[in-house]
């Protein structure tokens, strides 16, 4: 793509040719003639419109939000958190189940998730990853969780899913 500047000495319309002394003469100077022109691109975002990207984003230079951020809700049909689907997920379980979690980044970039599960079931219990280390232990305890309750987990692991560390807040009934 070329940019530049394109200075004239005569502008020629259909009806008329001027010169760039007759526009001095009315106080207009050289450089008001001139016109920038730069090149369409399909591929160049406007910068005053909003944008929908349907690739992924590399934003070397960081990334300042000021204003709202949204993320779907990523409802999961089997027990597979698919992080490259998103970062919020979703999931009502009835019965004993086993999660996993795939798609997660290769070492050295963070991967974090918050997993929102429903048990509507009677005893249920989840099996998670053997990968996952929960908060408040030194080792892979899962929390209890109580049946009829909303529960939370977060997730976080930088070494492309080796350790996950987890956070759970537990039992809320809304």
């Amino acid at each position: 793509m070329a940019f530049g500047t394109v200075k004239v000495d005569t502008i020629t319309t259909s009806t008329k040719t001027v010169t760039v002394d007759d526009l001095t003469a009315n106080g207009l100077t050289s450089s008001a003639i001139g016109s920038t022109v730069q090149g369409y691109d399909a591929d160049t975002a406007k910068t005053d419109t909003a944008q929908t990207f349907t690739a992924l984003q590399t934003l070397n230079a960081g990334l300042a939000v000021d204003g709202p951020y949204k993320q779907a809700a990523e409802t999961i049909s089997a027990l597979d958190v698919d992080c490259s689907t998103g970062n919020y997920f979703k999931k009502s379980i009835s019965s004993n189940s086993t999660i996993t979690f795939s798609n997660i980044p290769s070492s050295g970039t963070v991967c974090a998730f918050t997993l929102e599960l429903t048990l509507t079931g009677s005893s249920t219990t989840i099996t998670w990853p053997s990968s996952v280390y929960w908060n408040n232990d030194a080792g892979q305890t899962a929390p209890t969780l109580t049946d009829a309750r909303k529960h939370l987990f977060t997730f976080i692991t930088s070494d492309g899913g080796t350790t996950v560390r987890g956070a759970a807040l537990l039992n809320y009934t809304a």
